[in-house]
């Protein structure tokens, strides 16, 4: 309990300085972290092989994931210290202000917070019409109005030592919960603990740090404002306290977002995984009914079922990620930036090979029908070997490439695909809702990278993600220097001056229809643009008139650059003139892109 003495004589500094300490555990928890990964484990898998360095790359991963837990929960620790401090400095200027009002109108405060005064009586007369007392009409009472000045100012110091109770009680609280086992190995238990640390500390805190100040529905510029006017204390304790929400705010530095969003995947991993667990052995399919119906599909297994494709899904997509990640050093290759994640859903997941922010060239790939947080293994994959081309060219080793699936893609292409009669595909419903949210990433990129001339960015869209590109570019200016789309149903737009780069800056691959068909069905639900003129090939014009044009179309006025694909899905395999052509564009060597 505090009493009127302990929070007179308080020094919340102490509870701050403390703070300091933990911000200095978290912080080098965290450089150790990025230096086993980015370093260490990235020099052992760039030059070494055999058996001894897989051995040791176990361990040091191991290792990583600890000082990853260390960094998680110092933070969370320094965040209920330094809320601890405020809270608490709060309650003792309260306390301060009424020891002052009340001395300066001459009250005596007792070492124990009584008020005392010096009496000063004072006769009060009586309406005979309004009392019965049996002293008549013409009777008075004595009263004290000094009584009542002290009593208001007795409960200004009740009410201030209670504030510093309740505040000690809240933090106690969660401070008793931030604790680890004394061992080596962080468990997954462990991490789902973290995260009830985390929604413990949420409700804590809640007069230090408020979710609702997080800016909700603001530019990337507003967002960057927000968090610039935080002090350095603040940044950091809002990370720790509320990763979720950061880790998403467009126009935050990337290392903010991967620090954040890398706590939401290891917490969200461990939470899936524990209640995949959960579930037990898979039931009986069949239940063999009362002997006059059945047998039937059991409910209980259908139920299973359902629970354990949601969670196995979204352990494939996290699990992807984590590879991606092991993969620093392979061949050179950069550390690895989660700008976005969410397992909810058909989930997000927003990965970068090296730091956008100090990138000379950026590359943003926009996946198409059927890309979810499940299937992100080979769209990652896309942009790494898109990375490993670009090595070959001059300016690759500046540049960094994104893959984005920061939206709701349609999960059918055509009839019959995934059970529907009308493929989702052929609607722009989810372009039009994609569209905003790219708008702002986009946005986003360049406000970290320090404005439009930072660097030199390139839009790559395959099948339904170039449709995506196309409906962001309605909305305005999209922030990127060139625009590439492989496989491309229509852009919603009839000539590629209308996307906004400049009609020289749009590039184009597009397999012959016998192995991509995409551009033609793109064509019949509508996704490309009406004009009128003259249709082309190879530079003929064969018919004139009204025509719906994709950006494979000479009418459209894109690049049209060659490509070797087999089918619609092989624009990125590694040393193909496809991916080539990609890397020429990523990386502003234009002069190397190859044309039939």
């Amino acid at each position: 309990m505090v009493n009127f003495l302990q929070l007179r004589t308080l020094k919340p500094s102490e509870f701050e300085e403390a703070a300091d300490g933990w911000h200095k555990v978290s912080s080098a928890a965290g450089e150790a972290k990025d230096r086993v990964d980015n370093e260490i484990i990235a020099t052992l898998q760039h030059h070494l092989e055999g058996t001894g360095r897989d051995a040791a790359l176990v361990r040091l991963r191991r290792l990583s994931r600890n000082f990853q837990y260390t960094q998680a929960e110092s933070g969370l620790i320094r965040t209920a210290l330094n809320g601890l401090a405020s809270e608490l400095r709060a309650a003792q200027k309260k306390l301060n202000d009424a020891v002052a009002d009340a001395e300066a109108e001459k009250f005596t405060v007792k070492p124990d917070g009584a008020v005392h005064w010096v009496s000063q009586h004072e006769k009060v007369p009586f309406n005979p019409e309004r009392t019965s007392w049996a002293g008549g009409p013409g009777s008075t009472i004595t009263s004290d109005p000094q009584q009542a000045k002290a009593q208001a100012y007795a409960d200004r110091i009740g009410a201030a030592i209670k504030d510093a109770n309740e505040t000690d009680a809240r933090y106690s609280r969660t401070l008793d919960r931030l604790k680890a086992n004394n061992n080596l190995d962080v468990t997954t238990s462990d991490w789902a603990d973290a995260q009830q640390d985390m929604r413990s500390l949420q409700k804590s805190a809640d007069k230090y740090l408020q979710r609702d100040d997080i800016p909700k529905g603001k530019s990337p510029a507003e967002n960057v404002k927000w968090w610039r006017s935080l002090s350095s204390e603040e940044q950091a304790d809002y990370v720790s306290l509320f990763p979720a929400a950061m880790g998403a705010l467009d126009g935050l530095p990337s290392a903010v977002r991967d620090d954040a969003n890398r706590i939401v995947l290891d917490e969200t991993q461990a939470r899936v995984q524990l209640e995949l667990d959960r579930l037990g052995p898979e039931p009986a399919e069949y239940d063999p009914g009362d002997g006059h119906s059945g047998p039937y599909i059991s409910k209980d297994w259908e139920e299973w079922h359902r629970k354990h494709d949601r969670l196995t899904a979204q352990l494939a997509g996290m699990k992807a990620i984590q590879e991606r990640f092991k993969q620093t050093g392979t061949d050179g290759l950069p550390p690895a930036y989660l700008l976005g994640f969410d397992a909810e859903g058909k989930g997000r997941a927003i990965i970068a090979t090296g730091n956008p922010d100090t990138a000379k060239h950026t590359a943003v790939y926009i996946p198409g029908t059927g890309s979810n947080l499940e299937g992100a293994k080979g769209d990652i994959h896309r942009m790494t070997d898109l990375w490993y081309d670009s090595q070959n060219l001059p300016g690759g080793d500046g540049l960094s490439t994104i893959t984005w699936i920061g939206y709701d893609a349609p999960r059918s292409a055509y009839p019959g695909d995934k059970g529907d009669a009308f493929p989702e595909a052929g609607s722009v419903d989810w372009a039009n809702d994609a569209a905003p949210q790219l708008h702002d990433f986009m946005d986003g990129v360049q406000v970290a990278q320090g404005g439009a001339e930072a660097s030199h960015t390139t839009l790559i869209g395959h099948s339904y993600g170039s449709t995506v590109i196309g409906d962001a570019s309605l909305k305005g200016r999209i922030a990127a220097d060139d625009i590439v789309v492989a496989g491309s149903p229509g852009m919603l737009v009839p000539e590629a001056d209308d996307l906004g780069v400049g009609e020289d800056h749009v590039w184009s691959e597009a397999a012959s229809p016998d192995k991509d068909q995409v551009p033609l069905g793109g064509k019949a639900v509508g996704l490309g643009g009406w004009k009128w003129g003259a249709q082309y090939w190879h530079g003929i014009p064969y018919s004139y008139g009204p025509q719906e044009v994709v950006p494979s179309d000479e009418a459209f006025g894109a690049h049209r650059m060659s490509t070797d694909s087999a089918d619609h899905s092989g624009y990125w395999k590694r040393g193909s003139v496809s991916l080539w052509n990609q890397a020429a564009v990523a990386t502003g060597n234009y002069d190397r892109v190859k044309y039939d």
